[in-house]
């Protein structure tokens, strides 16, 4: 009697914002579609990013088609729900979902992986370390307040004369200042 050597591909589920898309996003990416055979990435519609974290910088359509575009994506899902469910899993015949080492919260506080992690159906791979959306929004306001204070005549490079430390890992904070304050649309909490 033969024996069947073929085995079930690996389905992998990766849910976000991915507003901004950058390498971070790509790396997590990478790394999940390591895990397994197909990546499968779910991808958050305006509503549910506005009722959980506060609007997108990039539209919809947007998020959508950088996600569509990266290598390591087989398949994008519109529309995620922000909180992960196991009846999500089961519909894309997903194996597991991976998320990065931070913790996602939803509008109540709750974990949004909790319902997978709960089932063993969960797996961590590692944040990009100094870059996320925050980090670029934070260096977009400071470079911007740069620009505002001293004009845009008086200097001849965008982040010359800008505090490099302030610049160069934002997510790890600054000291809070007139311009500073929580932005609780970012993915983080951090001050910025």
């Amino acid at each position: 009697m033969a024996q069947d050597n073929t085995r079930k591909p690996v389905r992998v589920w990766v849910d976000g914002c991915f507003d901004m898309m950058h390498f971070g996003h790509a790396n997590a990416l990478r790394q999940a579609r390591a895990m397994g055979d197909y990546l499968v990435v779910g991808v958050h519609s305006d509503a549910e990013v506005e009722q959980n974290k506060g609007p997108c910088v990039m539209k919809e359509e947007e998020r959508y088609a950088a996600v569509a575009g990266c290598k390591w994506v087989d398949e994008v899902v519109r529309d995620a729900p922000y909180v992960t469910t196991m009846e999500m899993l089961d519909t894309y015949d997903i194996d597991f979902v991976v998320h990065g080492d931070d913790i996602t919260t939803a509008a109540d506080g709750s974990d949004c992986y909790q319902l997978v992690k709960d089932a063993g159906r969960y797996r961590e791979c590692r944040r990009t370390v100094g870059v996320s959306t925050t980090e670029l929004v934070g260096r977009m306001l400071l470079l911007t307040r740069d620009h505002h204070i001293r004009g845009s005549r008086s200097v001849r490079s965008p982040i010359q004369g800008v505090d490099a430390a302030a610049v160069a890992d934002f997510s790890q904070g600054i000291p809070a200042g007139a311009l500073t304050g929580i932005a609780h649309y970012l993915s983080t909490s951090k001050k910025i």
